[in-house]
């Protein structure tokens, strides 16, 4: 069997001689064996390495393996390790006892150097299990929080961010801003010149929004051809620069659909906070959506900006 390397297991027992049976077992199969004499170097070793794979023995004079396995399991919840027991005890009920604490499987002293490998070698599968399952599940919770169109965060992921970012902006007193964007006349678009037509100016237009974010910010689409920009440490006036750049660069890009040109154009509206009062974060968004409708009403491919008084010094 071709085992990584790097395939960590950690052996906590306090006979020299069960960790020898169990090295001269392991040897052949290339695990990285880590050992522990006693349940707190355990302990220690697995804060450090965070091997997939336990083995522990049972009566250990500081910490058992009992008290060592509801460690694992209470205090690193999210990887998953698979744990087994080794003990001297034949009684049912403590072997019970055992899984019930968290092990995932045991084994009897004395044991048979072909069955513990046969046991680690089942650990091994539901480890893979494990972490195939894992890898899923980041990949459905990053698309839970991502636009399929634009690769932008979406709607869920804007505004969880943006509420954790805004308790950092009161406890911290660092400024805070919203701008709700909206392309201009963009329904004349899909009805002109077809959907695809308008997903490549949606495209377009969050790579513009994204290239003038910094990586301590966040853009993301909100929903059809509205996008929301959350931009903190800022100025007013600087503010007012970022979005500008990127008002005039969506409005000097030219589309082209077949034999026509097309220039698109935005509206911006945003809103400020700065204080040590947390406001909820969606009037601050509801704020900057009715500087977007006023930058509506006032002619389109402009920005409206909240009255925002900053302090001063």
């Amino acid at each position: 069997m071709n085992v990584e390397p790097e395939f960590k297991v950690l052996v906590a027992d306090d006979s020299a001689v069960y960790r020898k049976l169990v090295e001269h077992a392991l040897s052949p199969e290339e695990y990285n064996v880590l050992f522990a004499k006693n349940g707190r170097q355990a302990i220690d070793l697995f804060v450090e390495h965070h091997p997939p794979l336990v083995i522990t023995d049972w009566m250990m004079p500081d910490i058992s393996g009992i008290e060592l396995i509801e460690s694992i399991r209470r205090d690193f919840p999210t990887s998953y390790t698979y744990i087994i027991i080794l003990t001297g005890m034949t009684d049912t009920d403590k072997v019970v006892s055992g899984l019930a604490a968290g092990a995932d499987d045991y084994l009897k002293k004395p044991f048979h150097a072909e069955e513990l490998l046969a046991r680690l070698g089942a650990g091994r599968r539901i480890i893979g299990l494990h972490r195939q399952l894992e890898v899923k599940n980041r990949l459905l919770e990053e698309l839970a929080l991502t636009d399929a169109l634009t690769g932008l965060p979406n709607r869920r992921a804007v505004e969880a961010w943006g509420t954790r970012q805004l308790a950092g902006a009161a406890r911290h007193g660092f400024s805070f801003w919203v701008a709700m964007i909206d392309l201009d006349c963009f329904k004349s678009v899909n009805d002109t010149y077809g959907h695809a037509a308008g997903d490549a100016v949606i495209q377009t237009f969050a790579e513009i929004l994204k290239t003038n974010t910094r990586s301590s910010e966040i853009c993301g689409r909100i929903g059809g051809e509205e996008f929301l920009l959350i931009l903190t440490h800022s100025l007013k006036h600087d503010i007012e620069i970022v979005i500008h750049r990127i008002r005039k660069e969506l409005e000097a890009h030219r589309f082209k659909f077949g034999e026509t040109s097309l220039g698109i154009t935005a509206s911006f509206g945003i809103s400020g906070f700065q204080g040590r009062t947390i406001p909820d974060f969606n009037v601050l968004v509801n704020q900057a959506d009715l500087a977007l409708y006023s930058a509506k009403r006032n002619g389109r491919n402009r920005v409206e900006l909240m009255v925002f008084d900053e302090p001063e010094g």
